[in-house]
Parts: structure tokens; sequence; C-alpha cells
């Protein structure tokens, strides 16, 4: 993975992080990194990219 693919899913995740934390509250989006055995974008192993943003789109668009 390119240092720009990282920095486009860091901004991608982050955003979708605080969209959520401002529904749902941080507690929402603590449980979705936990479940990844990470407490935030830079302890999130790479392969797991997608299915965090994933879960974190499903929750927006949850709304």
């Amino acid at each position: 993975m390119t240092h720009d693919d990282r920095e486009t899913w860091r901004i991608n995740i982050e955003n979708d992080a605080d969209q959520v934390c401002s529904i749902y509250g941080e507690a929402a989006v603590d449980g979705v990194f936990q479940r990844y055995d990470a407490t935030c974008f830079d302890d999130l192993c790479p392969s797991y990219y997608e299915e965090v943003f994933g879960d974190l789109e499903l929750m927006i668009n949850d709304n």
C-alpha cells in the first residue's frame, strides 16, 4: 500500500468516525475500532481498513 493510499483511507475513516461520533457518540466509534483490536486509525491493521470504513458507513446510512 502506498503512502497516498494510506492517507486516503485515514481521511475517509477519520471523517466517517467523526460523523458516527456526532450521531451515536464516542462509544459507538470505539466499539467499531475495538472489533478490530484497535483504538484508533493508527492502531488499525491495514487489512481491516475496508471493513472499518464499511461499518462506519453503515452506521451513518442507518441514521
